[in-house]
């Protein structure tokens, strides 16, 4: 009797627990949790795009960037983008992304047009950022810049090897820092110059100066925060404290914010916008966002304190201090009562109904009418927050509007509860337009209805590949592509891009009936500097260096970098460069050399002694380049400075620490291992990345490899093997016509070009001539 009796009690419980709950799933066991990427900065206007819509918001700081979310930058927009994959990217103006697929261990973005650079940041991560010319593949630990135009794209690596594949040949090309850049466009790809753009870059420094500053301290928030988001520690430790105290009976530590009112609330200071169907919570705050889409927020001692996300806990388990680590766009309870519209803080094991599976303890839900919620049962209802209907989208901070005269009473039995915002909590929610919105801003100004077809493709892209992304494929696909060979430098031109953003009232107009502005897509240009792909905290030491400068054009004014060092602006004039410590005729012979200059990561470097004319090896680490034809970058002696039998230069000190040794040479000598990654010669004088001219010899210099070339003897007006790795093609008359100098070494772009051996150099008649010149 007992059996029977227990069988149809259990008969019972299945099917009454079936029919409570037709109308959602628990898909613990079926999806996987989703990632979501931050917009961390903006300076002007981005734009994101509305698929519902098919029209365009202004998006903000701490906004969410998820998949197939598409963003457009106005013309003097910079925006930084981090994703909890250890991702870092940074866009300018008139660059239009799109996110195709995050997941742990690839990114994948597609540039349409503009400036983007590309932190791979994370140990195990590949960043796949395609083009409508090809694709990139950078490996963990690399950085790289990417110039996408209307008819080519360029191909800048910082740190790391990159490589391109193009479209339409199915090549693969490496590209390295310190070596050419590669430029495609739809049929072709050639070497460039590797230039950046100054102000692109300058920004970029100053971005990675301060997030230097932020990860340098180690402060308590490390210990309590999961990996994936420690990178904002800092905003913790800069507005709170972690406490111990008593929940659910034992002691555990909490964050508590400590810069807000004694009435403040989760929540409150903020605003909701629908992203995904669901409400996503966009915070005011600086330690917003972190605290209002990872872990939960738990009333304790008449404080709200956050609870950290438990690695690992999942929706099945009992009640714990925090929730898995999931991104959820705002853990809350929706409750409704006429004209007023509140929601709840939900406590850690209270569950979140939402439209598609964010994370644990997530209910996705099918048929919101079918739904039977309790409000009795929510531990935080009488801490809801309430506010008039006509403030839910009209306002970006709800503190300002908030109805305080309610307690739990009032809620329980005035309001009703609802797992999602539509019609039946906010009237007309469907219809209304504005719920879309991120902040109040009124966009006059959108792209050009034409951009949208990228878009569109994308989505489709997302849908169809998004899910078989991962980063073993990634790198069989391109190991699997054939090497690619290039074409003349000058066979394929420079990107040139389009701003398409245009009046409101000229989104559909025909192309051809709208005046587009075509530019350049590099205004100022100088060399790339090699940067950390680990991550901004990572880059010290390291001063700017100027940008190419037009003739009549102005310095720039120094700018501030770490360190609270002054960065000195250039001087056009031939008197004095930034970074020269000695000019010609300033040393006496048995003088001492300048004194140790400080640099950004606060080391001194040394002066050497050196005689009259000379410059002094050492003082110049880190130099801006010269602009006249008595000394240009890496120039340490001018010509009549060393006689016939004279020593190199004494060994100077590279970025890594290391010292390079000079070696012995005669009148007329360049030596190589000197040039290795230097840039494009512009003049028949003296340019930048020459470390010798008619009559001086330099020792040899360390590349940016690290590694430190050793210089060989020579002859007059001889160019010797070696001193050009992975430069540069000269365009100056150094060389006679049809005459090409030695093929760069080590880089897969090389142009391969006959030269002479060395055997053929070493002729006895050769010789003969070279000591009679002597």
């Amino acid at each position: 009797m007992n059996r029977v009796k227990w069988f149809w009690l259990t008969v019972m419980l299945l099917f009454s627990v079936a029919w409570a709950a037709p109308s959602f799933s628990q898909p613990a066991s079926e999806g996987e949790a989703i990632l979501v990427g931050r917009i961390s900065d903006v300076e002007g206007q981005l734009l994101r795009y509305v698929p519902a819509e098919k029209d365009w918001v202004a998006t903000v700081k701490d906004a969410p960037f998820g998949l197939d979310d598409a963003l457009y930058s106005d013309q003097d927009s910079k925006a930084e983008f981090i994703m909890p994959n250890n991702t870092w990217l940074r866009t300018a103006g008139d660059t239009q992304i799109q996110l195709i697929a995050l997941k742990p261990d690839v990114t994948v973005v597609d540039v349409a047009s503009g400036i983007t650079r590309f932190f791979a940041r994370g140990s195990n991560v590949v960043i796949q950022a395609t083009t409508p010319f090809g694709y990139v593949m950078a490996q963990p630990g690399s950085a790289f810049d990417l110039y996408v135009g209307d008819q080519s794209a360029e191909v800048i690596a910082l740190s790391g090897k990159v490589d391109f594949v193009h479209d339409a040949t199915g090549g693969k090309y490496e590209v390295v820092p310190g070596s050419s850049s590669i430029i495609a466009d739809s049929k072709e790809v050639a070497p460039g110059e590797g230039n950046v753009d100054a102000d692109w870059d300058d920004w970029n420094v100053d971005r990675e100066d301060l997030w230097s500053k932020r990860l340098a301290v180690r402060g308590q928030s490390t210990n309590y925060l999961p990996a994936p988001i420690q990178d904002d520690a800092y905003a913790l430790d800069e507005n709170g404290s972690w406490d111990t105290v008593e929940y659910e009976g034992r002691p555990r530590t909490f964050w508590r914010p400590t810069r807000v009112g004694t009435d403040w609330a989760p929540f409150s200071v903020g605003r909701w916008t629908e992203w995904y169907g669901d409400n996503c919570w966009v915070p005011d705050e600086p330690f917003g966002y972190v605290t209002h889409h990872y872990g939960n927020w738990v009333f304790v001692n008449n404080y709200w304190y956050w609870a950290p996300p438990a690695v690992g806990v999942s929706a099945g388990v009992a009640p714990v201090a925090g929730i898995g680590l999931g991104w959820y766009p705002g853990r809350v309870a929706w409750i409704s009562s006429g004209a007023n519209v509140g929601w709840i803080p939900l406590a850690p094991a209270e569950p979140y109904y939402c439209h598609r599976y964010w994370g644990p303890r997530g209910i996705v839900v099918e048929n919101p009418a079918a739904v039977s919620i309790n409000i009795n049962r929510f531990s935080y209802v009488g801490h809801a927050v309430v506010i008039g209907q006509s403030s839910f989208f009209s306002v970006n901070n709800y503190s300002r509007v908030r109805i305080t005269n309610i307690n739990r009473t009032t809620i329980i039995n005035n309001f009703h509860p609802a797992p999602l915002v539509n019609n039946t909590v906010i009237n007309n929610y469907s219809g209304n337009r504005q719920r879309y919105n991120f902040t109040n801003v009124n966009v006059v100004n959108k792209p050009h209805s034409t951009v949208m077809r990228r878009i569109e493709q994308n989505e489709r892209l997302s849908r169809q590949e998004g899910p078989k992304f991962n980063a073993d494929a990634i790198r069989r696909n391109v190991a699997g592509t054939k090497q690619g060979s290039l074409a003349k430098q000058a066979a394929v031109q420079p990107p040139k891009i389009t701003n398409k953003i245009v009046p409101a009232d000229q989104v559909n107009r025909p192309p051809s009936q709208v005046r587009f502005q075509e530019k350049e897509i590099k205004q100022k240009t100088r060399p790339a500097r090699e940067v950390q792909g680990q991550g901004p905290s990572q880059r010290t030491g390291q001063e700017r260096q100027p940008a190419t400068m037009q003739p009549g054009e102005k310095g720039q004014a120094g700018r501030q970098g770490a360190g609270q060092e002054r960065i000195t602006p250039p001087r056009p004039d031939q008197r004095g460069r930034q970074g020269e410590q000695a000019q010609p005729g300033t040393m006496q012979p048995g003088d001492k050399g300048q004194p140790g200059r400080q640099g950004l990561g606060g080391a001194v470097e040394q002066g050497q002694p050196g005689r009259p004319g000379q410059m002094v090896p050492g003082q110049d680490r880190g130099n801006q380049q010269r602009l006249d034809q008595r000394g240009r970058q890496g120039e340490q002696a001018q010509p009549g400075t060393m006689q016939p039998g004279d020593k190199g230069q004494p060994g100077r000190q590279g970025l890594g620490g290391a010292v390079e040794q000079g070696q012995p040479g005669r009148p007329g000598q360049m030596v190589p291992g000197q040039d290795r990654g230097n840039q494009q010669r512009l003049d028949q004088r003296g340019r930048q990345g020459e470390q010798a001219q008619p009559g001086t010899m330099q020792p040899g210099r360390r590349g940016p490899g690290g590694a430190v070339e050793q210089g060989q003897p020579g002859r007059p007006g001889q160019m010797v093997p070696g001193q050009d790795r992975g430069n540069q093609q000269r365009l100056d008359q150094k060389l006679k016509p049809g005459e090409s100098g030695p093929a760069p070494q080590g880089n897969q772009m090389r142009i391969q070009e006959p030269q002479k051996s060395r055997t053929q150099e070493q002729t006895p008649a050769n010789k003969k001539k070279t000591d009679d010149k002597q």
